[in-house]
C-alpha cells in the first residue's frame, strides 16, 4: 500500500499536511521553523563530529576506541538530520525509515561508546535491537497501516527507551563525576521530552495537522535535539579529560616497573602511619628489603631479565603482606613494607615469611631456572621516631642481614646482639 504522506515518527516526526504543502509554503506565521531547526542540528553535528576526528589523533589508544565510536555516532546523525530535512522530495523510505534507524544507530555507537568507556560492554543484539524496531515501526506505521500518530508515539517511546539505557553507563551515585553527570543529564533529558511527546501526541484529539507543524512538544523535542550533541559531547570529552588526568595522577604515585608504589608515597603515607601511631600510641615496624646479588642477575642475564625479576619479587612481596600494609619500591633493587599495628615479634614473622614467598619463586632467565632471594632488616617504632629514623634502623639491620650471609631476617633484637657480639670482639 503506498504510504500516505505523513510526519515521520522519530525525533523530526514531520510529514505531508492533507493538501500537499509543508507550513513554510502555506505562508503561515511560524514561531519555531522545524525545518530550519533540523538543518541547524545537521551543521552543530558536523561540525562536533569533524572537531573531534581532528582531535582523535591526540588521544591516547586507551581511549582512542570509545573517542572513535562517539565520532561516528556524532557523524551519523548529519545525514539522517538532512534525510527529514528532504521530507518530500525523496521517497519516504529515505526520509521517514532510512533517517530514524539512521539516527537510532547514531545513539547506538555513542551509547557503545559510554559502555565502554565505563568498562561495561552491552551485547549486540541488545545494542541495537532499537534499531530494528524503529525500523519495522516505521515500515508498519508508513506502509502497512499508515498513521501519522501510530509512528510518531511508538517511535518516540522507542527513542526514549534507547537513550534511557545510556544512563547504566554514567551513573555510579558516590563515584561518578560531575563530567559524568552533565553527560547523562543529556541523555536524560531528551529522553524525557520524547517520552512525553509520545504521550502528548497519543493523547492529543487530533494529529499534527501538517508537516513540521509548531507545537510545543514539537518546539520542545526540535530544540533539544540540536543542542543535545552539543551538551553530550562537551559531557563526553570532560569525561575522556577526567579520565586522562586520573591516570596521570596515578602514574605519579606508583612505580613504573613493578606498578607499587613510589618512593615519594610511600614516604607520603609512611609518615602519615608514623604520626598516626604517635598519636594513638600504637605499634608499627618497617621491613627494608633488598634483592640479593641483584646485580649478577643484571650482568649475566641482561637488564631486561634484571626487570622481570623485580617485577616477580614486588608481586611476590606485595601479595604476601596484608591488605593494610604499606609497600613500595625505594629504588634499584629496595624495597620497604610498613606494618601498622605490629610489634618486633609479629614483625619479624611476616619477615621470614616474605622471605619465604620470594625464595619458592620460580624464575627461569634465558632458559635458565635461577633463583632469586633477599634480606631483610625489621625495625619498630620508638617514642620520637620519623619515618627517617625508622628506615635508617631497618636499614641497619638489613646492613647486617647482608653481612650475616644474606637470605635472612634481623630484627632489632638480632641487630642489639649483632653490635654487642662485634664490641665485643673488637
Amino acid at each position: 500500500m503506498p504510504a500516505k504522506s505523513d510526519p515521520p515518527g522519530g525525533v523530526g516526526g514531520c510529514g505531508r499536511a492533507a493538501g500537499g504543502a509543508d507550513f513554510g509554503e502555506r505562508g503561515e506565521p511560524m514561531a519555531f521553523d522545524v525545518r530550519t531547526s533540523i538543518m541547524l542540528a545537521a551543521g552543530m553535528t558536523l561540525v562536533i563530529g569533524a572537531s573531534l576526528r581532528y582531535v582523535l589523533r591526540d588521544y591516547p589508544p586507551a581511549l582512542g576506541h570509545v573517542v572513535r565510536l562517539w565520532t561516528l555516532g556524532i557523524l551519523l546523525q548529519p545525514t539522517a538530520w538532512v534525510l527529514y530535512a528532504l521530507r518530500y522530495q525523496i521517497p519516504d523510505a529515505l526520509s521517514i525509515v532510512a533517517s530514524n534507524a539512521l539516527l537510532s544507530v547514531a545513539f547506538a555507537k555513542m551509547i557503545q561508546a559510554l559502555r565502554e568507556f565505563a568498562a561495561r560492554p552491552v551485547a549486540w543484539r541488545r545494542l541495537y535491537a532499537p534499531v530494528f524496531a524503529i525500523v519495522a515501526l516505521e515500515l508498519l506505521f508508513t506502509y502497512v497501516l499508515p498513521s501519522m500518530r501510530s509512528r510518531t508515539t511508538t517511535v518516540s517511546l522507542v527513542f526514549s527507551l534507547q537513550l534511557f539505557a545510556a544512563l547504566g553507563a554514567l551513573v555510579d551515585w558516590g563515584q561518578s563525576r560531575r563530567s559524568h553527570l552533565l553527560t547523562a543529564a543529556s541523555f536524560a533529558a531528551l529522553a524525557l521530552v520524547l517520552a512525553a511527546r509520545a504521550v502528548f501526541e497519543g493523547v492529543q484529539p487530533e494529529a499534527l495537522p501538517h508537516a513540521f507543524a509548531p507545537n510545543p512538544m514539537q518546539t520542545t523535542a526540535f530544540a533539544l535535539a540540536v543542542i543535545f550533541p552539543t551538551v553530550a559531547t562537551l559531557g563526553f570529552v570532560l569525561m575522556c579529560s577526567d579520565r586522562l588526568y586520573q591516570e596521570l595522577e596515578r602514574q605519579s604515585t606508583l612505580d613504573a616497573l613493578t606498578g607499587i608504589s613510589n618512593r615519594r608515597t610511600l614516604e607520603l603515607q609512611a609518615a602519615r602511619a608514623v604520626a598516626a601511631a604517635h598519636r594513638h600510641r600504637r605499634e608499627l615496624a618497617a621491613i627494608l628489603i633488598d634483592a640479593d646479588h641483584f646485580k649478577h642477575i643484571n650482568d649475566v642475564y641482561g637488564h631486561a631479565a634484571g626487570d622481570e625479576a623485580l617485577q616477580k619479587i614486588a608481586a611476590t612481596l606485595h601479595h604476601a603482606l596484608r591488605g593494610e600494609d604499606l609497600f613500595g619500591r625505594l629504588g634499584g633493587e629496595e624495597f620497604v613494607a610498613v606494618l601498622p599495628d605490629t610489634g618486633e615479634a609479629a614483625a619479624c614473622a611476616s619477615a621470614e615469611r616474605l622471605r619465604q614467598a620470594v625464595e619458592q619463586l620460580h624464575f627461569v632467565a634465558q632458559h635458565r631456572p635461577t633463583p632469586l632471594r633477599i634480606s631483610l632488616g625489621v625495625a619498630t617504632l620508638e617514642p620520637g621516631d620519623d619515618v627517617t629514623t625508622l628506615w635508617r634502623r631497618a636499614d641497619q639491620a638489613l646492613y647486617a642481614a647482608k653481612n650475616k650471609g644474606r637470605n635472612c631476617v634481623v630484627g632489632p633484637s638480632d641487630l642489639a646482639a649483632h653490635r654487642t657480639a662485634a664490641a665485643l670482639a673488637g
